[in-house]
């Protein structure tokens, strides 16, 4: 073996070891709820074709950690398109490759977590070596390990699509620092059609390549994508805004008020919720190991997610170029740009997952500090709980 293509295994040896690792914790944790906690009482509301059952009974044990929520309409895009308008707030670039590989492995299901532990694989890689390029090999190592064990990471192996939009994200951003535009176009166009940000990646690499103008018009790309789809949904029936449109309507709930309302209605609900916490004696869980945190609960930690994930960005800002601090602050407040009613920041600690940068920022923090083994044994536990919870269907963001 060649001296380039050892370093290159070394190199990769870390971020596959804590895919490895980090999914044997949520495949453990699946497999434990789904044979020791009952599931959420009211479950089959939210999969009322059993997508989720017809596995088998082995099957459904080994899936419990991947197939829930917002992974029924995946599946069910896949297996029969976009039949009604509120299908259009789950871009297509996801349901296509499940349908596409679906047809190869004769099971959606399993073609679906192939592709999102493929994808998460391939995710933290590629953020290894951005990250090594930009902030060096400490805050590399950092990096991975507490993306890969963050409490909520059980997510990047379900049928979800933080995975891919993670990987096709990092890699838009390492392909244009690797001097490779088109590349980079191409992976951010791919992004646009696989969650609402991903147009944002444009900007970044608008930044990156601002003096090569004779290269900007691959730039047109990532909303030409976005477009492409739109016009699509147009063409269906739906209006060509359904995407954006539905997400106030229905099981949705959002108002799009901006962020500031967001913010200060989140202010307000955490404020009560620590007030009926510890005034009140509001208890944390509402049913015990499979509940879930309480509203209080909730509405307290999100907005303490809100202030990390602001102070992560300011780091950003601080410690690499601009367009990684640009591009955060956009999708951070794409993230609070349209409060629920019930819980302001609903998600917000989903969301995050994928803004990368605030990542990085905080694993070179962390590895300054030789804070990262701790920050790894605080996750782990977090993470399998976590995973449990989600496994019950119990909503956990």
């Amino acid at each position: 073996m060649s001296t380039v293509a050892a370093h290159r295994v070394t190199r990769e040896r870390l971020p596959l070891g804590a895919f490895a690792l980090s999914r044997v914790l949520v495949l453990a944790a699946g497999i434990a709820s789904a044979v020791a906690l009952p599931r959420f009482q009211g479950w089959w509301r939210f999969d009322p074709s059993r997508v989720s059952s017809h596995l088998g009974a082995l099957g459904n044990v080994l899936a419990a950690a991947a197939v829930r929520w917002d992974s029924i309409h995946y599946l069910t895009i896949a297996g029969h398109g976009y039949a009604q308008a509120s299908d259009t707030v789950f871009f297509p670039l996801y349901p296509l490759l499940i349908r596409a590989l679906g047809v190869l492995t004769g099971s959606d299901v399993v073609a679906a977590v192939a592709i999102s532990a493929s994808a998460f694989a391939l995710a933290l890689v590629l953020l290894h070596r951005l990250t090594e390029l930009e902030l060096g090999r400490r805050a590399a190592r950092a990096t991975v390990l507490l993306l890969a064990f963050a409490p909520q990471s059980f997510f990047f192996t379900a049928v979800y699509t933080e995975s891919l939009f993670l990987a096709l994200s990092v890699g838009a951003l390492y392909a244009s620092r690797r001097g490779r535009l088109p590349l980079a176009a191409a992976l951010a166009a791919l992004a646009a059609i696989t969650r609402v940000p991903g147009v944002l990646l444009a900007i970044p690499l608008a930044i990156e390549w601002r003096r090569e103008r004779r290269r900007l018009g691959w730039l047109a790309l990532p909303p030409v994508a976005l477009a492409s789809y739109l016009g699509y949904v147009a063409a269906r029936g739906f209006g060509p805004m359904a995407p954006f449109l539905q997400q106030t309507v229905g099981g949705h709930g959002h108002r799009m008020t901006g962020p500031l309302d967001t913010i200060g209605a989140a202010v307000q609900a955490a404020a009560s919720g620590l007030g009926s916490i510890v005034g009140h004696g509001e208890p944390l869980y509402a049913r015990g190991l499979g509940g879930g945190l309480t509203y209080p609960a909730k509405s307290v930690l999100l907005l303490l997610v809100l202030i990390a994930a602001a102070v992560a960005l300011r780091s950003a800002f601080r410690r690499l170029p601009l367009g990684y601090g640009v591009y955060a602050a956009g999708l951070l407040l794409v993230c609070i740009w349209s409060p629920v009613n019930e819980q302001p920041l609903l998600s917000l600690d989903r969301y995050t997952l994928t803004i990368f940068p605030l990542w990085m920022a905080a694993g070179a923090w962390l590895a300054e500090r030789r804070l990262t083994r701790a920050s790894v044994i605080a996750c782990a536990p977090l993470l399998a709980l976590w995973t449990m919870q989600f496994a019950a269907w119990t909503f956990v963001a």
